[in-house]
């Protein structure tokens, strides 16, 4: 069994295997590494600036910085995804700004308001991308990677596999699966081997002494889950879970203990009046901004659609919006002027209608234009939605515009009433998430659930961060 083992991990890994006690004191080196690199940092963005602080404001000034970052857990690599990091560095930055203020208002250091804010600005800014670097480093050589086993192969367990290999930055590897579907045992799951059944686990972590186990076993009964957590917790550190109600258990979700009973609370924000204001808030400022850096754009792009077939520059496409009421999406025109009825003779060839009720488009679409093709590559085509935003059709982000045929054959009422209860968005998490390259529908409709249910301003924030690097990526576009 161990030569089995061994074996499968040599073919599908190229990290050094490194003890589990090797381990924990090189992260506690990498650690006080980490911690050198964002003082080194914050000193030096005040140095550069035109003033003088003497030695003990400085101690004091970064003192206070990596104490934050410590109670922030910055120094445990504890966060899964960088946009974790962002949020607890920026946290930590706010508390920073506060009593740097509040220390040199009381000292009467001469340091002016807005070289302050500059000089933290720019330190949150450079360390980020400082730990970025340092994380996907450490873990590209193997010297600050968590490895994780995940019993259970199924979709559930997919896909959090899929998760850690499409973000290195996490830190984590999966070394392996446990299953007891036979026809799994010895095969590949995004990429990593089935290394036997469950029970198995004791002789597998054995031989690789994994720091996490992932139980990903949605259809378990009560009893086998218990028999699996006690075989589990002996062996060890650190023990996840995933529920089969996974849907329902949000990102806003908090555990709470009444008499020893854990009770878990969920709630949906948009259903919060004060949250829809902040996003309306959000809508408008970010579509009136966006439109100001966006209009040399839309203006070239309009002049070039009227200089390629002197025809109409803009299309109007009827979606469903907020309440599931009827609005008309704007784009620029991507397509010769009689589509409609190529796409009627389009559609008696059997398979191009099969894709085309697919996602209610082509990949290779011979009615898009020369110009048309680079507005939809680059996204510029989605820019006049703007419009749509101001004017209280559309959000910034939100679930994604759909036509009424899709309401029907995929949706249904009840599912599509709890989505489109806010607005659509000009992008939303299935837009980041891989866009057309996603063929299950039933996934596309997760991702409108998965907004719905764990929306915050912070949310909204790393859809649109991500949706620049999609649209620069050009992955999924067409």
């Amino acid at each position: 069994m161990a030569t089995i083992i061994s074996s499968q991990l040599t073919a599908h890994s190229s990290q050094p295997y490194l003890s589990p006690k090797l381990r924990k004191a090189l992260r506690f080196i990498l650690a006080v590494l980490q911690a050198f690199i964002d003082v080194s940092i914050y000193c030096l963005c005040f140095h550069f600036l035109p003033v003088s602080l003497n030695f003990e404001t400085i101690t004091f000034l970064s003192g206070t910085m990596a104490a934050f970052f410590l109670f922030n857990q910055l120094y445990g690599f504890s966060n899964w995804t960088f946009w974790d990091e962002t949020q607890a560095v920026l946290r930590a930055g706010l508390l920073i700004f506060l009593v740097s203020v509040l220390f040199l208002y009381t000292t009467k250091t001469q340091l002016p308001f807005f070289l302050l804010t500059f000089g933290i600005a720019a330190f949150l800014v450079l360390t980020l991308a400082a730990r970025y670097i340092f994380r996907r480093v450490f873990f590209a050589l193997g010297l600050l990677s968590t490895t994780v086993i995940i019993l259970g192969a199924g979709k559930a367990g997919e896909i959090f596999a899929q998760s850690i290999a499409d973000s290195p930055f996490i830190s984590r590897k999966v070394i392996g699966f446990l299953d007891d579907d036979g026809n799994k045992q010895g095969g590949i799951i995004s990429g990593v081997p089935v290394l036997g059944r469950l029970a198995d686990f004791e002789r597998v972590q054995s031989e690789l002494n994994a720091d996490e186990a992932v139980i990903a076993i949605s259809t378990a009964s009560r009893k086998t889950l218990a028999h699996i957590l006690d075989r589990v917790e002996d062996h060890i550190a650190r023990v996840m879970y995933i529920p089969d109600m996974y849907m329902l258990t949000t990102y806003t979700s908090t555990i709470r203990s009444i008499d020893g009973l854990p009770v878990i609370s969920a709630s949906q924000g948009l259903l919060k009046p004060t949250n829809r204001f902040i996003k309306s808030i959000m809508d408008y400022a970010g579509g009136f901004a966006a439109l100001v850096l966006a209009s040399p754009f839309m203006l070239y792009a309009a002049l070039k659609i009227k200089q390629e077939d002197g025809k109409k520059i803009l299309f109007m496409h009827k979606r469903v919006g907020k309440d599931l009421k009827p609005f008309y999406m704007c784009k620029f025109r991507t397509m010769i002027p009689d589509a409609e009825k190529v796409l009627q003779e389009m559609l008696k060839d059997e398979n191009l209608r099969k894709e085309f009720e697919e996602a209610f488009k082509f990949k290779d679409d011979p009615r898009i234009t020369k110009f048309g093709k680079f507005l939809r590559r680059t996204s510029l085509d989605e820019l006049p939605q703007i419009f749509n935003v101001l004017k209280g059709d559309m959000s910034l982000v939100g679930p994604r515009p759909i036509v009424q045929e899709e309401v029907k054959k995929y949706y249904g009422y009840r599912t599509a009433r709890q989505i489109f209860h806010v607005k659509p968005g000009m992008t939303g998490y299935w837009q980041v998430s891989g866009r057309n390259d996603v063929k299950d529908y039933g996934q596309r409709i997760d991702f409108d659930l998965y907004y719905i249910h764990n929306w915050s301003v912070w949310l909204d924030i790393i859809i649109m961060l991500r949706t620049i690097k999609a649209i620069i990526n050009g992955k999924g576009a067409y």
